[in-house]
């Protein structure tokens, strides 16, 4: 019986991460101008969302290395 394993590359969680993240900025910014002036809530955003980046990428590779719940199956062609 062969075995299949699939990992992710660095690159595909980098672009995982930076697409979730522009989507949190927009998101964070358009919730916090409902409080504050927009360039303080813009500015805020990306400083929360570089830590926020970091942590998530990091997640994303932690997670690379876990297999559960990851299922791999063979077609048979």
């Amino acid at each position: 019986m062969e075995e299949f394993r699939i990992y992710e590359t660095n690159k595909r969680s980098l672009l995982k991460s930076t697409t979730y993240r522009i989507l949190e900025i927009v998101v964070d910014t358009f919730v916090l101008s409902w409080f504050i002036e927009f360039k303080m809530a813009f500015v805020l955003s990306i400083f929360i969302e570089a830590i926020c980046f970091a942590a998530h990428f990091m997640n994303e590779r932690v997670w690379n290395k876990i297999n559960y719940g990851r299922e791999v199956y063979k077609e048979d062609r």
